[in-house]
């Protein structure tokens, strides 16, 4: 069951959380928020900004760039099962301020770095680190922790923060470059993390609500005869609240094909939008547009996503959770077939409004469904465990369009490959129906009432 609020004396932040004129869990939101938007100074997007005067300022290739974001995004698929059955255990006080804490310092030393093994070593880390503390598993994991009829919104406005993130903070790296030199960017970047998550973080972060007296969406106390017995069978007894449903352990959601259907799903999404994400600008270029149309485009694309986690968000409070996955993911195989008609900067701006909308929103439909399905308790573990797959996906998909346009000469073949992946993970999806709850177990009322979805 949900513990309920302590008795004892309550904390000066118990104090303030009771005192202030919405619920605290807001607080949670709004701090992974920042984190987030800042985590993207180790993403793509603006790392792709400090390529050119990076490499050529310290005579490297953009290769040897390139394979530092690789083994980074691999990395942090690596560390993500072991950071998310933490983030159940200790919450994001320690976890998202001691990562930021780490990775800002290692924003710092960035700028310091001369020969390539030091920014393999520094930059690596950091990127598999901040995809893992500062965004994803982390935040997400308070966020499921701190609500449950609001968590929906949440989510999609937690997992809104990176794609933000990337579209301002590229502008705002070019704007720095451009003024003081590339090695301006990361020493930025990291006196923020330091300024804005780390020292704020450790002093307002919190694992549950119930840490402060609270519980999840601000609700009330329930009436104690509202909570049902503790269960008699295998395992560990468990007590169940009236405010949410059975939570699954990690080894409990493995045994379900549901975990399975969503993980391949989650894949193979990945690798499609994570192709068209990297190779958008080239392929407008390809298409006739000027590099600096097909840079706003990409911007305009990022941007569409960050507003799409929250559309998709608030949508899944009303309609079900899954469906509008499958209906996001079909209408990103017809995305394909259109960008395969790109041939201006209008057709460019629609594609980039219409699959940001359709493919960004995708990743935070998947963790509202992992937290719909399997409950709070366990949830680092649940969603650390898909992160790998998602990883996967998202470096095999590049390198799978580059291959396919240097031996062809075109990403037509691969587009409308990715047409077709979308629709395979779409019926994935459609198979990934809500798994009832293990033999024995106990559930809360609102397991019992809450509708299939």
């Amino acid at each position: 069951m949900h513990p309920r609020p302590s008795d004892e004396p309550r904390s000066s932040l118990a104090l303030l959380a009771a005192r202030l004129p919405f619920f605290y869990g807001w607080v949670i939101v709004g701090m992974s928020i920042v984190s987030g938007f800042l985590a993207s100074g180790m993403t793509n997007l603006v790392m792709g900004v400090l390529l050119k005067p990076m490499s050529e300022d310290l005579g490297w290739s953009r290769t040897l760039v390139a394979g530092a974001l690789a083994a980074g995004t691999v990395g942090g698929g690596v560390l993500a099962p072991i950071i998310g059955r933490l983030a159940d255990r200790r919450g994001p006080r320690l976890l998202m301020s001691g990562g930021a804490a780490i990775v800002g310092s290692l924003f710092l030393a960035l700028p310091l770095t001369q020969a390539a093994w030091q920014f393999y070593a520094v930059y690596i880390p950091g990127r598999a680190l901040s995809v893992n503390a500062m965004v994803g598993v982390v935040p997400l994991t308070a966020v499921a922790n701190w609500f449950f009829a609001k968590r929906p919104r949440a989510m999609g406005m937690v997992s809104m923060a990176l794609a933000l993130g990337g579209s301002l903070m590229a502008l705002a790296a070019q704007l720095l470059i451009e003024r003081f030199g590339w090695r301006a960017v990361p020493f930025t970047f990291g006196v923020l993390v330091w300024l804005l998550v780390v020292v704020p973080g450790a002093l307002l972060l919190r694992r549950q609500p119930e840490d402060l007296g609270l519980l999840p969406d601000g609700a009330k106390p329930a009436d104690p005869s509202a909570t049902a017995p503790a269960s008699q069978g295998r395992g560990p007894q468990r007590q169940r609240s009236v405010q949410d449903g059975y939570d699954w352990s990690l080894s409990e959601a493995l045994h379900t094909p549901a975990l399975w259907f969503i993980v391949s799903s989650y894949g193979l999404a990945a690798m499609a939008h994570g192709s068209i994400g990297f190779h958008q600008v080239a392929y407008y270029i390809d298409q006739g547009l000027a590099p600096t149309m097909a840079a706003l485009a990409l911007s305009i694309y990022a941007f569409s996503g960050a507003v799409s986690n929250v559309v998709w968000g608030f949508l899944a409070e009303r309609v079900s959770d899954r469906l509008l996955n499958i209906g996001a993911l079909l209408f990103s195989a017809g995305c394909m077939i259109f960008l395969i008609q790109v041939q201006s900067v209008p057709s460019a701006f629609l594609f980039s409004v219409l699959f940001g909308l359709a493919a960004r929103g995708e990743g935070a439909l998947v963790n509202i469904i992992l937290a719909h399905y399997y409950g709070r308790k366990s949830f680092g573990a649940i969603s650390g465990f898909t992160i790998p797959f998602q990883m996967a996906g998202v470096g095999l998909g590049p390198l799978l369009a580059a291959a396919t346009f240097d031996l062809t000469g075109s990403y037509v073949r691969v587009f409308l490959f990715y047409s077709v992946t979308y629709v395979v993970a779409a019926f994935l999806m459609f198979l990934a129906r809500q798994p009832k709850p293990p033999a024995g177990a106990l559930v809360g009322a609102s397991a019992d009432t809450a509708p299939a979805r």
